[in-house]
Parts: C-alpha cells; structure tokens; sequence
C-alpha cells in the first residue's frame, strides 16, 4: 500500500458542492452539476501536453529498487520505473526520464525541511487513487512533466521556500463517486515565492454522484498564510463546467488571512468552453487589482478578447 505522507495540506475552503443562497461562490465550493458532463476539449498543441511533456520518447525506462525514502543530498533517479511515493529528505535531489507510480512528496512541515529541495524533469507521475497531491509540498522545481491522479497535481504549503511549475501538464484528477473532495490542478493554501509559468492546467474531471468535483485549475487559497507573491504567466486554463472558476486569485473575505499580494497574472489564456465562461460561474474570482504589488496584465481567451480581473 502507499504510503501517505502526514503534514500534506489539502483543500479546506467550501463545504458544499451548492453555493446556498447569497453565499460566495468563490468560496472554493464546485457547483453543481448533475449531469456529470464531460470536461471540454483539449488545449491546443502548441501548449503542453501528450506529445511535449513526460519522458521523453526513446527512453528505456528499467526498475527503481533504492530506497523511497530519500535521505542523501544530490541523488538522481533517471530513467527509471518508481512503484512507489517518493519521499524527499534531503536537498538538490534530481529526478528526470522517470515514471512514477506514486507520488513525490517533501514535506514542508517538517523541521529539517528548510534544507531540503528537489527538481523533476522530463517525468510522469501517476499519484493514483489517493485525496493527496501528485507532486507536492514545496521546494521544488517542476520541468516538462506530465501529472495526473490525485486529488490536485501540484500542491504548494504555506511552509514552502519556493515552488516553480514550468512546461507541465496538469490534468486527470482522481475522484471517488461518493466522496466530497474538491480537486484542482495547481493549489496552495498560502506561501510565497510561487512560480506557475507556461503550463497547461486543467481540473477537467467530472462532478461525482454528489455534485462535487472542481474547484478550479489554479487555486491559490488562503487558508493557512496570506498568497505573498505569486507570478502566474502564460499559461492555458482549460475550460471545465465542473469548475467554479477557472483561477482563484488569493483573496478570501472569510480567511484569516483575507488579502493577497504581489499576485501576479500575466499573458495567460483561458478556454471559453462551451458557456464562454471557461467555467460555471467564470474563469476568474477573488483577485483584487487594487492589491498591493497585483497585477493582471494582457490575460485573454483564446480569441484574444481580455479577460478583466474579478474588479
């Protein structure tokens, strides 16, 4: 059985798949959706996806028989067959032309976590049938990789030094027909220093049987710490009428921590979907422009028509 590692924060915002009457839809709560339709199409394929993401073609990929916990600083796994959760423990490790049945994990609760880091590349990783992220928590540079399974592919804690997701496709999340988790493709729940730059990212799973499923394809939700700094730039958000919205922007009014800052969204094109609204509700909530250091900044649907800010 996997492994699942403590400390990995998940989505807490919204508790039901109904906005109830004058309650915020962005409140991270997937609409309803009774019909359980399928996710629109596909980004185009000038953007990451099957055929530029994951191991590279060619690779002979054989068995990873090391240890899945890994505890010496510099290691590198490539081109490799993982069949289990990696866990990182120790700083620069390296992971590139590998396939992962399982997920990667640093834990950025942890108290030696501050020295830890690690960057995959080139790589696949299936996280499986778990309510935990594909890759996650933090430190961590994500490069052309393919992600899918789990409940979100990436998920950056409020713990984390830095987190940088580059060249991915994100997409194919895991969920239970009975269970009321809320998915997404890209979340952090608060931090600093978070890099999302031309990625494909997209909750295209379908509600379950109790009208839950997506929360959106990037979610930045303050539960835990305030969004304070965040660049998100030229990327593709694909349209899901199973979403709320597209991308929450780091504001919550019912937070701790209710205001963003230095929330940065620029050249990034979002999928009309079949209500041109990229999701159920819209393709953007909760970002303030009057923000201090927030900026949104020729952000367009595919036909080039701008997308404003939520205000």
């Amino acid at each position: 059985m996997r492994s699942l590692f403590s400390g990995i924060l998940l989505l807490t915002a919204g508790c039901s798949s109904t906005p109830a009457a004058g309650a915020d839809a962005g409140d991270g709560a997937a609409p309803t959706n009774e019909g359980g339709q399928a996710p629109e199409a596909s980004a185009p394929a000038a953007w990451p996806g099957p055929s530029n993401t994951g191991v590279p073609p060619g690779t002979t990929l054989t068995p990873y028989t090391d240890s899945c916990v890994i505890t010496v600083d510099g290691t590198v796994i490539d081109s490799k067959t993982v069949n289990c959760d990696i866990s990182i423990q120790a700083a620069n490790v390296m992971i590139k032309n590998t396939k992962v049945n399982g997920r990667v994990a640093l834990d950025a609760d942890q108290p030696s976590s501050k020295q830890w880091s690690f960057t995959i590349q080139d790589s696949e990783v299936d996280a499986g049938a778990v309510q935990l992220s594909a890759v996650s928590d933090g430190n961590m540079t994500v490069l052309r990789c393919n992600l899918y399974g789990g409940e979100n592919e990436v998920h950056c804690s409020e713990n984390a030094l830095t987190c940088t997701v580059q060249d991915s496709w994100l997409h194919g999340q895991y969920l239970p027909d009975d269970q009321p988790w809320h998915l997404g493709g890209f979340q952090s729940n608060g931090g600093t220093n978070i890099v999302v730059r031309h990625n494909t990212i997209v909750c295209d799973h379908a509600a379950n049987s109790l009208g839950e499923g997506c929360t959106g394809d990037l979610n930045l939700i303050p539960d835990f710490a305030p969004v304070s700094g965040a660049t998100i730039d030229s990327n593709f958000f694909g349209a899901n009428l199973g979403s709320a919205y597209c991308t929450y922007g780091g504001e919550k009014s019912t937070s701790q921590y209710p205001h963003a800052d230095h929330v940065v969204y620029t050249n990034n094109v979002f999928q009309r979907g079949s209500n041109s609204l990229c999701a159920a509700y819209g393709p953007v909530t909760g970002f303030d422009i009057n923000g201090v250091g927030n900026q949104w900044i020729n952000n367009t649907w595919e036909d080039g028509t701008v997308v404003p800010p939520e205000n």
